[in-house]
């Protein structure tokens, strides 16, 4: 995805998003022309924060004039997710009600948790639904999957992805995009929640890419759960995991562009976060709309590999500072497939 879009369309659609996120009227109008309404509208969708953005523009002022055709289509993607989302809850109670019946109880991670935390959870996007087993319960679980005849798919990680009600579920026997067992903070509760949005964020930059929605969600998590955890205690997890130079630079953008305050770093502790922005504007939703990627991923796994290394080893720079111990952890993920 090159980056087109003029500073002025990048301004308004953080104006939109963020107004969307809290749900507050914009005090100014947008006078943007027809064609910079459908850019913001394409980076919406690129960034799959188009029912936040949505929302963004019913809090504009009165007499603030957008398109009719672009309000058509906000609408009716907004309708979409609102329908998607009906349908992954639902589907997300019945998974669950069935693990309990079986003595199961299993943790829902990334999209319905991350949904949760929104001021308004409809509206945030999902395609499917990721599940946690910790210790022997995920065999227990794979035993009680495999008796409702469904088919499983192993990943060179250990996860398995299988079809229920017709939605995509990755079952995980891993809570953390880490290679570390240094004193992890207990499953599930707001210390792991933060530190899996994080590092699930990180492993995206440093691989594929990462879009705006992953960077909403931590976010939003860190302001709906800013009552159960402790700044001082939440910085030393984040320095004891490896991870505090990300964080601090995590937070610096959270801040900056989504007006998120709820970090447990200082002022004097941010950094220029325009690294971080480069990545989110250059491929989208986890990197699937820069230029060359939609067709390396309709060709051959070999190709998409290949130009998930290529990605990889632009961003060596940023990894080796940010991510150095799990650098090359992903790179063997990626030689086994997992990437």
């Amino acid at each position: 995805m090159e980056r087109i879009w003029t500073d002025r369309t990048i301004d308004a659609f953080f104006i939109l998003l963020r107004s969307g996120l809290e749900e507050k009227d914009i005090e100014h109008p947008l006078i943007l022309t027809e064609e910079e309404w459908e850019d913001i509208l394409s980076v919406s969708a690129m960034q799959t924060v188009t029912g936040q953005v949505a929302r963004g523009i019913a809090h504009l002022p009165a007499g603030n004039d957008v398109p009719d055709m672009i309000l058509m289509k906000f609408m009716k993607k907004t309708d979409h997710i609102v329908r998607t989302s009906a349908i992954i809850s639902e589907v997300r109670d019945k998974l669950v009600s069935a693990f309990r019946s079986g003595g199961l109880d299993p943790v829902i991670m990334k999209g319905p948790e991350s949904a949760s935390f929104y001021l308004r959870p409809e509206l945030r996007e999902s395609g499917d639904l990721d599940i946690f087993f910790p210790g022997d319960s995920f065999e227990k679980a794979c035993d009680q999957v495999s008796s409702m005849g469904i088919i499983m798919d192993k990943a060179p990680d250990g996860s398995v992805r299988y079809l229920f009600e017709g939605i995509e579920i990755d079952q995980h026997q891993k809570y953390f995009d880490l290679h570390t067992e240094r004193q992890l903070p207990e499953v599930p509760g707001p210390y792991a929640t933060l530190l899996m949005l994080s590092s699930h964020i990180l492993k995206h930059c440093m691989t594929a890419g990462v879009g705006l929605r992953q960077l909403c969600d931590m976010a939003m998590a860190y302001r709906a759960l800013e009552d159960s955890y402790d700044k001082t205690a939440l910085a030393a997890m984040f320095e004891r995991t490896g991870l505090e130079s990300w964080n601090k630079l995590l937070a610096s953008f959270l801040e900056k562009y989504l007006g998120c305050r709820s970090h447990p770093y200082s002022q004097d502790e941010l950094r220029d976060p325009t690294v971080l922005m480069d990545i989110i504007m250059e491929g989208g939703n986890f990197g699937h709309h820069a230029v060359g990627r939609q067709k390396a991923e309709k060709g051959p796994l070999s190709a998409r590999k290949k130009d998930t290394v290529a990605r990889m080893l632009r961003r060596l720079p940023f990894s080796l500072k940010y991510g150095r111990k799990e650098l090359f952890c992903y790179f063997a993920e990626l030689v086994r497939g997992n990437l």
